[in-house]
């Protein structure tokens, strides 16, 4: 909090009402959650989720799940992200397999 007082305190008259304009209509809080959701997803995609590599800035990435849920993944190598599609299609057959099981019990 003290690099923020510093700041405000540095501030003209004029700044300072526009600033408050921003907090009030939410263009801060918008901003800020901006900001941290970029750092969050810098800081996730170095480390590849299949080998644990670090991942330069050659990569490849998949982003994927529901419209409302999306996900990104960044795999360092092709047959990372082949070996983790892979394992994505057997669950959903393990899960499918599953579903036809708890059906029949229930007919």
């Amino acid at each position: 909090m003290n690099r923020l007082a510093r700041l405000i305190e540095s501030l003209d008259e004029q700044d300072l009402k526009l600033i408050k304009k921003d907090l009030e209509a939410g263009n801060i809080d918008r901003l800020i959650s901006k900001k941290l959701q970029e750092k969050k997803e810098t800081d996730f995609n170095k480390v590849c989720p299949v080998c644990q590599s670090q991942i330069g800035e050659e990569n490849l990435t998949l982003i994927f799940g529901s419209e409302e849920l999306r996900k990104k993944a960044s795999f360092c190598a092709f047959d990372c992200l082949e070996y983790f599609l892979n394992r994505i299609k057997e669950e959903k057959k393990v899960a499918r397999e599953w579903e036809d099981v708890g059906a029949k019990k229930r007919d």
